[in-house]
């Protein structure tokens, strides 16, 4: 942890409920101040006045939340449409998370794949239009927002800030990544109920729920996107469930061999960072996982984190070490190193920042090809 970045490395302390050591200084104070806003982390900081200014605006965000959860049950309920909601409030009926201290940024439903034309109509006669100009997802189409004259002013937790709902036709799309994670398409037929500040909500059962989290902090990872606040959300979770042996059976016997791997590495992330025990069977799927891959987390543990500062594409070589086939890893590899897709005009403010990031990233990752080079035991994780 100490190579981190100072602002990475205090953030992470903080959440583990210790003083930044070595203590930081005042500029990697406030940088750690924006980073913590950015990732949505500063509601976690529990007991750090750096946390107190943010609580009042996030209680009223969760009642707006909510009125909009309530707003769009209703009308697709009425509809006949059935869907679950994904995360958010969900996660907070036994995750180990005060409410108070969990930032949401918007409404995920999963529908029928037939059913998501049907409720993107609902939702717009409710008011909600597409946001964007294309989709942000193969799992879902564009988010729904309504229309407003909200401005951006530099808030991460301003109340006002729009409230999208993404409706969902799938948990998981292995088509860019070239990870396949089946499985994934019987959590529908297992959807349950939870009781939730007096409401009955659609949501996944409990084994599916841990399982959609994991894979929602993996693919982050992957996206070289990882979101401190998501994972130590499933620590957290996780730790809850040490013991539980009938939850970690269901889990066992619920899902298949590739899709517990896949939970096992997301694990492993939320283990090494905030040192949340393992169960028995999580602890064994990360043992059955190949070495390339312990090997990566030996070398590399950390770089997701660090590249919410210092721009990496470490987590390349995770990804790639996931692919038996070399044309998925050719294909993988050109999308992350070179992205070709052109910027459309609206884009066209953030084009320079974008490019800036890539390029840094990329010379960071030709320098660690050619150490690598130096370092068979390395190199060779990624080959056939």
């Amino acid at each position: 942890m100490n190579t981190l970045p100072a602002p990475v490395r205090g953030l992470l302390q903080l959440l583990l409920g210790a003083i930044p050591d070595p203590p930081l200084s005042e500029d990697e104070h406030r940088a750690l101040g924006e980073l913590a806003d950015r990732t949505h982390c500063t509601l976690l900081l529990a007991g750090d006045v750096i946390a107190c200014p943010t609580l009042a605006k996030n209680a009223e965000r969760r009642r707006r939340m909510w009125l909009a959860y309530d707003e769009a049950a209703g009308v697709l309920s009425r509809r006949g449409i059935e869907f679950v909601l994904l995360k958010g409030f969900t996660h907070e009926a036994d995750f180990g998370i005060d409410p108070a201290r969990r930032y949401q940024s918007d409404i995920d439903l999963l529908c029928r794949p037939g059913d998501i034309a049907g409720a993107q109509a609902t939702l717009q006669e409710a008011g909600y239009r597409p946001h964007g100009s294309a989709d942000l997802s193969a799992n879902h189409a564009r988010p729904l927002v309504k229309p407003s004259d909200w401005q951006w002013h530099g808030d991460y937790f301003d109340p006002e800030l729009p409230i999208s709902i993404e409706l969902h036709h799938a948990l998981w799309s292995g088509g860019r990544d070239r990870i396949r994670a089946p499985g994934t398409e019987e959590f529908w037929d297992r959807r349950t109920q939870l009781s939730i500040e007096g409401r009955l909500l659609p949501a996944l059962a409990e084994p599916d729920r841990i399982a959609f989290a994991a894979l929602h902090v993996f693919r982050h990872i992957l996206r070289n996107n990882a979101s401190p606040a998501h994972t130590f959300e499933l620590a957290k979770a996780l730790h809850q469930r040490t013991g539980n042996a009938t939850f970690w059976e269901t889990w066992t016997r619920w899902h298949p061999p590739e899709l517990r791997a896949l939970q096992a590495i997301a694990f492993q992330f939320a283990r090494r960072w905030f040192a949340c025990e393992l169960s028995p069977e999580a602890g064994g799927e990360w043992r059955a996982l190949p070495e390339r891959i312990h090997n990566w987390f030996r070398n590399y543990e950390f770089s997701p984190l660090a590249n919410l500062i210092e721009p990496n594409k470490d987590a390349l070589w995770l990804h790639l070490a996931l692919l038996p086939r070399w044309i998925d890893r050719l294909a993988v590899a050109s999308d992350r190193l070179i992205p070709l897709r052109l910027p459309r005009t609206e884009e066209h403010a953030s084009l320079v920042s974008r490019g800036r990031y890539h390029a840094v990233a990329l010379a960071r990752t030709l320098l660690k090809v050619s150490r690598r080079r130096l370092a068979p035991s390395t190199a060779s994780q990624t080959s056939d």
